[in-house]
């Protein structure tokens, strides 16, 4: 019979082979998310005698209310179960068991970001509202100029990015990360060429975490600047990274670059009666960097 448990040390071969074989991670990410990021009693498996079938691991966030207020939630992280065992209902069996461990934890809610668009009506099942959406768009290589105008980037480290982010996010509903977790996306990016950078345009500064998803293709997970700004920013950013295309994403209740749209992205449960009641409609809060 298959049961739900906090993770030992002796799951976590088990852990890590059970990452690669859903989400495909180089292994040096999963390892470096174990030994640095994550202890295993903030792991849950479900499985049956010693066997890990489904896992989650709870990070602890803290949510920014527009009034400055700071709640603490937890982020669902690689919810993962082995193929062969999928369509049992584990995945919602772990769900239940994780959302009894957060309030536990006194937190306020569980907050995630569904490993794609399908999945989002699955976990509306499982009691999460839309809450966190995101603002993308496309960018051609063709299209653009080349005219940065002496705009420049450098790396930083996740002290002076986090910094940056607080500032730009200040009065509005967010994620904030601890610089532990702002490290985790450095760490990321690096692996995926990219990295954590502050952006300076016509004297305004601002940041952006960017990795390259595939050999010509850019993604810049985060870029906060004021929007009139953002062209330049991102002909900066191709002059340093080549790519044929640049994916940027911007928060949703900010105008963002032409053509862009807003998108669902990640997703809520509150614990707190009276803050779901308050915020259920709000599905413009900003989370950012989903680790994704």
């Amino acid at each position: 019979m298959s049961t739900i448990r906090t993770a030992v040390p002796e799951d976590l071969p088990q852990l890590k082979d059970l990452w690669r074989k859903c989400f495909g991670d180089p292994s040096a990410y999963v390892d470096i998310f174990f030994q640095k990021f994550c202890s295993m009693d903030q792991v849950l498996v479900l499985g049956d005698e010693g066997e890990v079938d489904s896992m989650l691991a709870l990070l602890e966030n803290t949510l920014i209310l527009p009034t400055g207020e700071e709640v603490p939630v937890g982020y669902v992280y690689a919810l993962a179960t082995n193929p062969y065992m999928q369509g049992k209902g584990h995945a919602r069996q772990i769900m239940t068991y994780a959302n009894d461990v957060l309030r536990q934890w006194g937190k306020k809610a569980i907050t995630l970001v569904p490993a794609s668009p399908s999945l989002h009506r699955y976990f509306e099942s499982l009691g999460l509202d839309e809450c966190f959406a995101t603002r993308k768009v496309e960018v051609l290589a063709s299209s653009l100029t080349g005219e940065t105008g002496g705009g420049v980037m450098t790396p930083i480290s996740p002290q002076e990015y986090n910094q940056i982010r607080a500032d730009y996010l200040k009065g509005t509903f967010h994620m904030a990360y601890s610089d532990k977790m702002i490290s985790f996306q450095e760490i990321g990016s690096h692996l995926a060429y990219g990295d954590l950078y502050r952006i300076e345009v016509n004297g305004v500064v601002g940041c952006a975490a960017i990795e390259y998803v595939q050999k010509r293709r850019l993604l810049v997970k985060e870029l906060l600047l004021p929007v009139e700004e953002m062209p330049k920013a991102v002909e900066i950013i191709a002059k340093e990274m080549e790519a044929s295309r640049y994916h940027v994403r911007t928060p949703a209740f900010w105008d963002g670059l032409p053509g862009s749209y807003c998108q669902a992205f990640g997703m809520i449960k509150w614990y707190d009666t009276d803050l779901r009641t308050k915020y259920f409609a709000v599905q413009d809060a900003y989370l950012g960097l989903g680790f994704d």
